[in-house]
């Protein structure tokens, strides 16, 4: 798997599309559910990237060094996006309103625990997910444990999301669920529903895994089937607050990534690397555009967006975002702008 770097960089493209798609589209549509894999591939082919660098590493002080050099890139990064955005971002945010301490508490743990540019929360659980899994793994917890342990809160942030109605009549796990939120955020946009992917990827890219593609393809298929009845199942039966997580997601995602991973490595023709550098600017973009422009449709009083017109701000998104991006790496090539680079 280590020799299709370039499509897993296509994959990254078309999985920030889809990521459009979730903040352009309503929420009940039928794609929705494939929509969702963006996220949880992601963060499987994130830590992925990352652990493979880390096995060819021998020391600890190595190891170490590589971790910081991968949270210095998504600090940047994340700082770039944050900064060039923080004007929309306190107006979207309405942070400007009796901005004081608390206030500042308030943007800190967004920040650090969920968002603060739309859709900004990836960034930091990427980063922290990433980091607990290497503790761990310094710790000498095996990979066994740090996937059960995933698994054991992912099933609580599929719980607290798409099955919410099941605990919501329990006074107990509300009050507990409550102070979380406080401190936190909500664990299906935070760091929580990233370990069990970053856990995935780390054994993907450490362990020579390679089960028939026929044998990937059948539970692929079936796993999408119930992923479906999962999906209608929650949508009609347990009024879903949040269609964040789902159960059979884990199964459906790591069956496209192995598939991909082992497919025969093939010469595109075309420079992939452009490819990553547009998902991560489109990813990091695109919900800022889609909020200025469900501004501009408010000013002109359009109330009811219709599938046409959200199919239209669809198209102008990913359009702005490549331009962007292509204003972005033209630029970082002159003369003084070469800090532009951490754009992506």
């Amino acid at each position: 798997m280590a020799k299709n770097g370039n499509k897993f960089d296509i994959l990254k493209f078309v999985l920030a599309i889809l990521i459009v798609c979730i903040h352009s589209t309503k929420a009940g549509m039928i794609l929705r559910p494939v929509f969702r894999l963006a996220v949880p591939l992601f963060f499987m082919i994130s830590s992925y990237l990352f652990f493979l660098k880390q096995s060819t590493l021998n020391s600890k002080q190595d190891k170490y060094k590589g971790l910081k050099k991968y949270a210095k890139r998504i600090l940047l990064l994340y700082l770039f996006w944050f900064l060039l955005l923080l004007p929309f971002t306190i107006y979207y945010r309405e942070w400007y309103i009796n901005f004081d301490h608390e206030k500042l508490i308030t943007i800190a743990r967004s920040f650090f625990f969920g968002s603060t540019f739309i859709a900004s929360w990836f960034l930091m659980a990427s980063l922290i997910g990433v980091t607990i899994v290497w503790v761990l793994s310094q710790l000498k917890v095996k990979t066994s444990w740090i996937i059960a342990i995933g698994l054991v809160i992912y099933v609580l942030c599929c719980i607290v999301s798409n099955y919410y109605s099941l605990i919501s009549s329990c006074p107990r796990f509300i009050v507990a669920y409550n102070s979380y939120t406080s401190i936190f955020t909500l664990p299906f946009n935070s760091f929580p529903c990233s370990i069990l992917f970053v856990g995935i990827g780390k054994i993907l890219a450490e362990r020579e895994l390679s089960p028939s593609n026929k044998l990937l393809w059948a539970v692929l298929l079936i796993s999408i089937m119930l992923l479906y009845v999962e999906f209608y199942i929650t949508q009609h039966y347990f009024k879903a607050y949040y269609d964040d997580c789902f159960l059979l997601l884990p199964v459906t995602c790591i069956c496209i990534f192995m598939l991909i991973g082992q497919s025969t490595p093939r010469k595109t023709g075309y420079d992939t690397i452009k490819l990553r550098t547009y998902s991560t600017i489109i990813y990091c973009c695109h919900g800022t555009l889609l909020s200025i422009m469900n501004s501009v449709l408010n000013f002109i009083k359009m109330n009811e967006i219709n599938c046409i017109i959200q199919f239209a701000m669809f198209f102008i998104t990913i359009f702005l975002s490549i331009a962007i991006c292509e204003l972005l790496m033209r630029l970082e090539r002159r003369r003084y702008f070469g800090w532009l680079q951490y754009s992506h």
